[in-house]
């Protein structure tokens, strides 16, 4: 029984093999008189004999040829879109070609001469159908076979198997569709021509606009048709569109267009590629805004489109930070940000205030200064606003005669040295010490002459400037000091032995200081 099966099956195969040998045939060979790939640099080719071989280019639905030239040979075989390019010698008379499922071809002699140099064309029908050329009414229509693309019309020495087929042809708003059948009664040394009548579909097109966001690239059918909108008039039926953007991944949006109407259709924005932000915070509720309005909880890590942003950091009674940070595609961004406690004591800082000295002819007081690595220096200048008692002078020839009755006004310049130390995170002390130089201005109160104005005095002073920061960069200070005379010249001397002014002594000056 497995005998017989198996006999059985050999006599099937080599029957089936009969029948492709038997289909397997040449329908046109001819020159293509315009067709100068054979003798043009690039494509051309040289046979054994260093002479220009002649090109056959054939067409046939399938690949997987052998040729053999007889006695002159094959120059090259190669396979290119749609045909084989086969290069044969001058005067090659005949062509055997085999395949491994539809058989051998034997001794077809070639109906006209070869030449080197020149260019044929071969048909090949393997037996399965027929060759067709497609026109459509409207030239360069495109021509669609069993809904699959087959270019524009016309389109020439398409291979259509045995049995139906429908063929369609489209361009601008004119379509048209035919069914054909292709049988084996068909003259198969005849280019059958099957022209694809059309017309004008225009009631069946409907208006069309697509927008989207962001301004992304539309893209339909393989083609870029616009950028954030595209208008345009398709048939009836459903569509899809694509949305591109760079740095983002493309989406697809589908929708039907009805006829005769306007439709209105909003493609998904592609969506942005995106990378995650993860940043510990020290301390950990400070508070985070990016790029300048939105606030983030950096407690959590937050998926972000990838790009640059800036976030700033701030909690109340530490110095507010600013940072860049680079989100990555498909990568999580780490980093700790620290911020620093406020320095409402600034071991750093410029300075200037104004405030009232309290004292024997006080005054207001103006003051300017630099602290450096806490050590301070400041300079200060009192203007004397409180009056003396009067001061009477008489001549001093002896005979005590009555000159004139005068009062005082201090000022003073003051230059002090110091070291500031921090009390607690808003209360500081300077210990102070310092030279000032002041100077007293004389008023007439009754006589007519003028004494003692500008005298001077030189005192060393010791005292020490508290200060308290309600908030950064104001201080409200009480600076008590106290001075000794070291100098005074005699118009102080006389004024001071005749009054109850004196050079030094104690003082108190309370007032604001704004430091930067």
């Amino acid at each position: 029984m497995r005998k017989r099966l198996l006999t059985l099956s050999l006599l099937c195969a080599v029957a089936v093999t009969y029948t492709m040998a038997q289909g397997m045939k040449v329908v046109e060979f001819k020159l293509l008189e315009n067709d100068l790939t054979a003798n043009t640099h690039g494509t051309s080719k040289q046979d054994q004999n260093g002479e220009t071989a002649a090109l056959i280019k054939i067409q046939t639905p399938e690949r997987g040829f052998t040729f053999d030239g007889g006695s002159l040979g094959i120059v090259a075989t190669e396979e290119h879109a749609g045909e084989i390019w086969l290069y044969v010698p001058r005067r090659a008379q005949k062509l055997i070609v085999q395949h491994a499922a539809f058989g051998v071809m034997r001794d077809f002699f070639y109906p006209i001469p070869i030449t080197g140099g020149r260019t044929y064309e071969m048909l090949i029908d393997i037996g399965t159908g027929r060759y067709a050329t497609i026109t459509s009414q409207k030239a360069g229509s495109e021509i669609y076979i069993d809904g699959t693309p087959a270019g524009k019309a016309p389109v020439y020495n398409k291979y259509l198997n045995y049995g139906k087929h429908v063929i369609a042809a489209k361009k601008d708003r004119y379509e048209g569709e035919t069914e054909i059948y292709v049988t084996t009664n068909d003259d198969s040394k005849k280019a059958r021509v099957i022209n694809v009548e059309q017309r004008d579909m225009s009631d069946h097109f409907g208006n069309v606009e697509v927008s989207v966001d962001n301004k992304a690239d539309i893209w339909f059918e393989g083609k870029n048709v616009g950028n954030g909108k595209w208008e345009t008039q398709l048939r009836e039926g459903n569509y899809v569109v694509e949305t591109r953007k760079a740095d983002c991944d493309p989406v697809k949006t589908s929708f039907t267009v009805v006829k005769q109407q306007h439709n209105s259709i909003k493609a998904a924005a592609p969506t942005p590629h995106t990378g995650v932000l993860s940043v510990y915070t020290r301390p950990r509720n400070a508070q985070a805004t990016i790029n300048g309005s939105q606030v983030i909880d950096m407690t959590e890590a937050h998926t972000l489109p990838i790009g640059t942003y800036q976030l700033a950091f701030s909690r109340k009674g530490y110095v507010p930070k600013n940072q860049e940070f680079t989100v990555r595609h498909n990568e999580t961004t780490r980093d700790t940000v620290t911020l620093e406690r406020i320095k409402y004591i600034k071991p750093n800082t410029f300075y200037f205030g104004a405030g009232y000295s309290i004292r024997q002819l006080g005054g207001i007081t103006a003051l300017v200064g630099a602290t450096y690595k806490n050590y301070d220096l400041q300079v200060s200048y009192t203007f004397g606003l409180g009056k003396s008692d009067n001061v009477h002078w008489y001549s001093t020839d002896g005979k005590d005669t009555y000159l004139s009755t005068m009062t005082y006004k201090r000022s003073t310049l003051a230059v002090k040295a110091g070291y500031q130390f921090e009390l607690t995170e808003r209360l500081g002390i300077t210990p102070q010490v310092g030279v000032e130089f002041e100077r007293l201005s004389g008023t007439v109160e009754q006589g007519t002459n003028t004494y003692g104005d500008g005298a001077t005095a030189t005192c060393i002073s010791l005292g020490a400037k508290l200060l308290f920061a309600p908030v950064e960069r104001f201080y409200a200070f009480v600076n008590p000091a106290f001075s000794i005379a070291a100098k005074k010249d005699d118009n102080f001397t006389k004024i001071a032995d005749a009054s109850d002014i004196k050079a030094g002594g104690f003082m108190m000056t309370m007032g604001v200081i704004f430091n930067f």
